[in-house]
């Protein structure tokens, strides 16, 4: 069976010098490829942007070797006497030391190993092909860390490992669904939006169950990442190992936790939204509903004007508090909603974009924001407000809220293994747009 994958562009007024994608869409399973529509859109600049991602994912192995002789720097700096009481494998030339840099080397191949199939599938140069570059320009330390945090995310997401914690948040919204968007075999499947899509998994379970979802996310690194999962004939049968606390030096409990090897995935995207079939005469031959990836920002896709009143349902989670304006996101997804549409929130209210607070001596907001121009506009843009505050502005704007939990706990790309961990107490809520009274 081919899938049945339409994808859509974001529009052409958005963009973002640091992680956005105009006018190109990962799409859904058998689209081109998100290099290949990148490239073919032809922006210089949104094309060097691609490369510049492409490139990080490169460097993961060469970046996590030289954390290593930094923290190897260190050791040889102590006194001989300290270096004495050191485990035998954190004393250098020690037969113990040889060994666990053996095994973190094999876990930081298994990682580039992993980027490599990535970067290949996405027809791009992997990392031993860029070795001999006599210019090589080092990716930033921010850009490293996003790279890591795939990592993480295909931990979350598509490993046996990740299944508490997609428990603790994709299952309150995926029973939300199964409650309040019905769907009817006799006629056409709900739509839903999943902002912050991430890697994917939300996405799929959705589609697993019979809706037409689409997914939306900002990030070229996750898009990347989910688009090679989704498209890469990555199976449990044909499983990558990945090691994804690999950089990890803090709060470690036993010295081979860093270079564990995880398993991705741990389902088959294809099989579990209905589009591998395997021969059988009883089998169901209709088409399953279309799944696709966008690349954008939110607001620049969704709050056009095309998209008013198209969708049946949009899953939100951990994604309200990505906002630079929390008003502005709840005001798009309620034009974009059909009447009688939910939007399933599961979620903290972290507030990514809050900036640094106001000094005596800054004269005037101006003047602060002069004094850290440094900074992403969105910092000065973002408005923190409490759950309370949230839930009066999503009735002001016209949602009737009929679902409402608060301190749910939940952990989000946790270390299972870890000394410390930070448990979100999270909101759940189901918000309706209301059907006319004379439409009921």
């Amino acid at each position: 069976m081919e899938p049945n994958v339409v994808s859509k562009a974001r529009s052409d007024e958005a963009h973002d010098d640091n992680n956005g994608c105009s006018g190109v869409c990962a799409g859904g399973l058998g689209e081109e490829s998100l290099a290949a529509q990148t490239e073919h859109h032809r922006d210089a600049e949104e094309v060097a942007h691609f490369e510049s991602i492409c490139e990080s994912f490169r460097q993961h192995a060469i970046f996590s070797r030289r954390a290593r002789t930094g923290h190897a720097a260190r050791i040889a700096a102590l006194p001989a006497t300290h270096q004495s009481l050191l485990p035998l494998w954190m004393q250098q030339g020690s037969e113990e030391n040889r060994h666990r840099e053996v095994f973190m080397q094999e876990a930081e191949k298994r990682n580039q190993f992993f980027f490599d199939s990535l970067l290949r599938h996405a027809g791009k140069a992997i990392s031993q092909e860029m070795l001999a570059e006599p210019e090589r320009k080092w990716s930033s330390d921010d850009t490293m860390s996003k790279v890591s945090s795939v990592l993480k995310s295909l931990a979350r997401d598509w490993s046996a490992e990740g299944v508490a914690e997609r428990e603790q948040s994709y299952r309150p919204i995926l029973d939300g669904f199964d409650r309040h968007v019905k769907v009817n075999k006799e006629s056409d499947p709900p739509r839903i939006l999943v902002p912050g899509a991430g890697v994917g998994r939300l996405a799929v379970e959705l589609a697993s169950r019979g809706y037409e979802v689409q997914g939306n996310e900002f990030s070229l690194h996750m898009l990347l990442a989910s688009d090679f999962i989704l498209n890469g004939g990555c199976t449990p049968q044909r499983p990558y190992a990945i090691s994804p606390w690999l950089l990890e030096t803090r709060n470690v409990l036993k010295a081979s936790d860093p270079f564990r090897k995880i398993l991705v995935p741990d389902i088959d995207p294809a099989a579990v939204m209905g589009f591998v079939t395997h021969g059988s005469e009883n089998e169901d031959l209709s088409s399953p509903p279309e799944f696709s990836m966008a690349a954008g920002d939110f607001v620049s896709i969704y709050g056009s004007p095309n998209e008013a009143s198209r969708w049946n349902g949009i899953a939100s989670c951990f994604f309200l508090d990505t906002a630079p304006c929390v008003v502005e996101y709840l005001k798009v997804m309620f034009d974009m909603l059909k009447e009688g549409g939910v939007l399933i929130n599961f979620g903290p209210l972290l507030f990514h974009w809050s900036g640094p607070p106001l000094r005596p001596d800054d004269i005037s907001f101006e003047d602060y924001k002069s004094k850290h121009s440094h900074l992403d506009e969105r910092y000065f843009k973002s408005i923190d407000m409490p759950y309370d505050g949230v839930r009066e502005v999503l009735l002001q704007i016209g949602f009737e809220i009929v679902e409402e939990i608060t301190d749910l706990p939940a952990l989000y790309t946790a270390d299972s293994r870890s000394m410390m961990g930070t448990e979100y107490q999270c909101v759940y809520f189901v918000a309706r747009k209301p059907v006319p009274m004379c439409c009921v």
